[in-house]
């Protein structure tokens, strides 16, 4: 889980995560689809949670959201960026359940 919690948490640097890259306007197709796999492997939400997975994905989602218009630089980017912004969104809602 270690490891999971730190590539979660390597996502949101600046230089190198999906979601610094697209706090900094820029969008990475490949990194996006990497997010993806990763948020695929987390298992799901038992009776112990360790908070500090849930505050680096629930976020997620909606950051991504927030960040299409100005990190997608064509049409082509905005659809590929929307097709991961609807995968993240189903796979933080496959491990933390839909109320």
């Amino acid at each position: 889980m270690d490891d999971l919690l730190e590539r979660l948490d390597e996502a949101w640097d600046d230089e190198s995560g999906f979601l610094g890259k697209l706090r900094s306007g820029k969008f990475d197709p490949d990194a996006g689809e990497a997010y993806v796999a990763l948020l695929s492997r987390i298992p799901p939400i038992g009776e112990t949670v360790e908070a500090r997975l849930v505050q680096l994905i629930w976020f997620a989602p909606m950051f991504i959201e927030w960040q299409l218009e100005r990190a997608a630089k064509s049409k082509d980017e905005l659809k590929q960026l929307t097709s991961i912004a609807t995968q993240v969104h189903e796979a933080v809602s496959d491990v933390l359940g839909i109320p």
